[in-house]
């Protein structure tokens, strides 16, 4: 949306009843005592052509909202066909075209980079839900598009857009003598863009597959290549960066899909958490590698350490609740096989961070209810076949011992 100034402004002079009931059915979810299901049912009567709404990008925006929320709802398949929807409109429109939001900017800055936003956001969201719920693509891939990418928050709050940047300049940036500064946002794509690559994987099969290699090429490089002002998550003016976030957030999660196929890391107990994250009991192919474990470790306690940051976690996009899930699934598997006597305080202390953020963000999103209720259970059968476990060895320990075997032998024989 354009910064909260000018979308006032715009909605004096052009009430767009169907975009203002999108955004109130997604803010009833952070005003206590709100009926988001209401919200919801009036924007389906737009939506659904009961009443009139234009063929425009203020549908696609309504949409996208519309989409957001459901997701968040836990009614995935429904958001998944609104998506498709406004996909559809979008590609019908034209705005996969540079040319479109100039010609339907009303000469605003801000308007114009609000319509390339609204693009480049119903990919990035289309790809996380494919990515993150497990639900296989949706999104049409083969859209040729040149729309350049955003900048930063601070500049489309200003209204002082600087030059844009294309997707090509960004692809070339180590090869070209231009230090072109990208926007987190433009990061943010990147990011995404390589979740896309790893779901477009699925025929990896073998642990030594090049097209696996690959993969760990693009991974590693959005790492490699990112600026040191980027590599904090709090801007020159000490200002939180939610773009820079969601892009670790997405690197992670991509790091953890690709890996966890081709690591031992599967256990019954973990198979009950199904919020956000598709199957999770999917079982490894080919070898197991002890490196791919690693770093589908690695990339789940960035996910847990992305919790500590300064600030309340409802500020966060609701898909953080979906790569909590996932962290969380990567975690408990890992206890559920450490051996018996092995020092899990660590872990622990990882599992119950990712299960308080999804309690504190609970009373907003039903998504993380279910993801909290799923985690703490499944945390909390663990812990008893491990107490059960523990309880075992040490009795065993006790009676193989030759003292103590020998004091039981004597006990036997004089109480015979």
């Amino acid at each position: 949306m354009p910064p909260r100034h000018q979308i006032v402004q715009v909605f004096k002079t052009r009430p767009m009843e169907h975009l203002q009931m999108a955004m109130c059915y997604v803010g009833s979810r952070y005003v206590p005592g709100s009926s988001t299901a209401a919200y919801g049912l009036e924007i389906e009567s737009y939506l659904s052509g009961t009443k009139p709404t234009p063929k425009d990008a203020s549908t696609v925006q309504a949409m996208l909202l519309f989409a957001l929320g459901l997701d968040g709802n836990n009614e995935r398949t429904k958001a998944i066909e609104v998506l498709i929807k406004a996909q559809n409109m979008a590609i019908e429109l034209g705005m996969n075209q540079r040319e479109y939001a100039m010609a339907n900017g009303q000469g605003s800055p801000s308007c114009e980079e609000s319509l390339r936003r609204t693009w480049w956001e119903l990919y990035i969201v289309s790809v996380m839900v494919a990515g993150f719920h497990g639900s296989g693509t949706f999104h049409q891939r083969d859209t040729l598009s040149n729309v350049p990418l955003p900048c930063e928050e601070r500049d489309f709050a200003s209204g002082f857009i600087p030059q844009l940047n294309t997707i090509e300049q960004f692809d070339d940036e180590c090869f070209d003598r231009d230090d072109i500064a990208f926007s987190s946002y433009a990061h943010r794509i990147a990011a995404i863009r390589n979740l896309d690559k790893v779901l477009q994987s699925k025929e990896i099969l073998f642990s030594d597959d090049p097209a696996l290699y690959r993969l760990e090429a693009h991974l590693t490089n959005w790492h490699l290549h990112l600026p040191d002002s980027k590599r904090d998550l709090f801007d020159q003016f000490g200002t939180f960066d939610e773009m820079l976030f969601q892009a670790h957030m997405i690197a992670n999660v991509s790091t953890m899909l690709l890996y966890r196929n081709f690591s031992p890391l599967d256990t019954l107990a973990v198979r009950t958490i199904t919020t956000c994250t598709g199957d999770p009991g999917a079982s490894a192919r080919g070898t197991s590698d002890t490196t791919h474990t690693r770093r589908t470790i690695q990339a789940a306690s960035k996910i847990s350490k992305l919790v500590t940051l300064p600030g309340p976690l409802v500020k966060h996009t609701h898909f953080f609740i979906c790569a909590l899930g996932l962290s969380s699934i990567t975690h408990l598997s890992r206890w559920a096989t450490l051996p018996t006597m092995t020092p899990d305080q660590d872990l622990r202390q990882q599992i119950r961070m990712n299960a308080g953020a999804l309690k504190a963000l609970a009373p907003f999103w039903p998504s993380a209810e279910t993801g909290f209720r799923q985690v703490t259970n499944a945390a909390q059968k663990i812990y008893a076949n491990r107490k059960d476990t523990v309880g075992a060895a040490f009795w065993r320990d006790f009676m193989d011992d030759d003292f103590m075997g020998g004091m039981i032998e004597g006990m036997v024989s004089i109480e015979s």
